[in-house]
């Protein structure tokens, strides 16, 4: 596996320090309490943490420095994208994902399109500094699925609104743009 194929660009490529060039580039997999697991070139990774190292400093989609026969963590490079919420109670973010291309905001053609709904994922998407595109699912049980996209391509200028019938051989194709090599993609989506 490349490190391009994992979504590693010239954005991380440039914060190397010249002493950091022997260690191991990782994208983070997951994120628990007291533990780590990461990809790197050599497939999965369990990280070895430094003592007193708070995991919710960490998001799925981060890359960090390990060393490359302990698989200490080094340090976590800069995020080109973070998808992040605060949280209702106290107003810290609460993260989601690093370092995303683009996020595919998934609804029903149905009673469950709200478009109240989709402009607070489109603002969530805007201010990560990823690529929204709206996926209208269940396209093949709507009398009408244009008025579903016309109603989500005006919510934003250059919006990309994608009608699914996921019956159909074409979806992966619909896709495509979206989901090349190295591109990393998540899905944000109200259950239908």
């Amino acid at each position: 596996m490349s490190l391009s194929n994992l979504g590693w660009a010239e954005f991380f490529e440039e914060q190397l320090e010249l002493e950091e060039k022997h260690l191991v580039p990782c994208r983070i997999a997951t994120v628990h309490r007291r533990r780590l697991s990461a990809i790197s070139q050599m497939g999965a990774e369990k990280l070895t943490l430094p003592g007193q190292t708070n995991t919710g400093d960490f998001v799925v989609g981060d890359w960090v420095l390990a060393h490359p026969q302990t698989r200490m963590l080094h340090r976590r490079l800069a995020r080109r994208t973070i998808l992040e919420r605060r949280n209702q109670g106290d107003g810290r973010p609460q993260l989601a994902a690093a370092n995303v291309d683009t996020l595919f905001i998934v609804t029903s053609c149905n009673a469950d399109f709200n478009l109240a709904r989709l402009e607070r994922y489109l603002a969530l998407a805007n201010q990560a500094g990823t690529t929204p595109v709206i996926l209208l699912t269940k396209a093949d049980t709507a009398p009408d699925a244009g008025a579903y996209r016309q109603q989500a391509k005006a919510l934003q200028r250059d919006l990309a609104v994608v009608t699914l019938n996921a019956h159909s051989k074409d979806v992966a194709t619909a896709l495509a743009p979206w989901c090349g090599v190295g591109r990393q993609w998540r899905w944000l989506a109200h259950p239908a």
